[in-house]
């Protein structure tokens, strides 16, 4: 587990314990035990004032971000907290210059965990779909914007043409750019379409 801290003033007290994976946030238990791998849990999940950045399962370790309250006069290790890495079960030690301290022993545990919207999981093969998805709408845009550069040189070539007033040279450019056409209508046929594309080169 990888405790990220965020620094906040606030007079508010926080006590934090934990037990596997799961963590006590005064009091309000979250049991992070069934994100799998490589997923990620929004913010909108909690119902915990405290998670303040997604959590995430990476390289088998939770990583997730807590808001740590300091004071007014508070000194540099709580105003820049070091992450907290691989901490031990029960009670955590954290950089504040709160006071009261909290006191007695860890929580009994195992504790009733608090609500999380497991709904909201974004799992890898979310991730990697919505990847993909992002991929395809990046190289549509990008064939869009070059079939719009082609229309608009063919245009008034094309027009020269249909009015028998084009030259030889304005013929074979017309040519040219309908053949670069033509092939940016093929780009989806290519076999790595869309991760690699081998876009065809205009006309000069």
């Amino acid at each position: 587990m990888i405790i990220k801290l965020s620094p906040v003033r606030s007079d508010a007290a926080l006590d934090i314990s934990k037990q596997g994976d799961q963590l006590s946030l005064n009091g309000q238990v979250l049991d992070f035990g069934p994100l799998p791998g490589g997923a990620t849990l929004p913010v909108e999940a909690f119902a915990c004032p405290w998670i303040t950045a997604p959590v995430e399962r990476v390289d088998g370790s939770l990583v997730l971000t807590i808001t740590l309250p300091h004071g007014a006069m508070a000194g540099e290790q709580s105003r820049y907290p070091a992450d907290i890495v691989r901490p031990a079960d029960g009670r955590l030690a954290l950089p504040t210059d709160l006071d009261p301290k909290p006191e007695g022993p860890s929580p009994v545990w195992p504790l009733v965990p608090a609500a999380i919207d497991w709904s909201q999981v974004v799992t890898t093969d979310m991730k990697a779909q919505a990847a993909a998805e992002q991929q395809l709408a990046q190289v549509i845009a990008e064939a869009a914007g070059r079939r719009a550069v082609a229309d608009a040189a063919i245009a008034p070539l094309q027009d020269a043409v249909d009015i028998d007033d084009a030259t030889e040279t304005e013929v074979e450019t017309l040519k040219a750019w309908k053949k670069y056409r033509v092939a940016l209508s093929r780009v989806p046929e290519q076999p790595n379409y869309p991760n690699a594309i081998d876009w065809p080169a205009p006309p000069d």
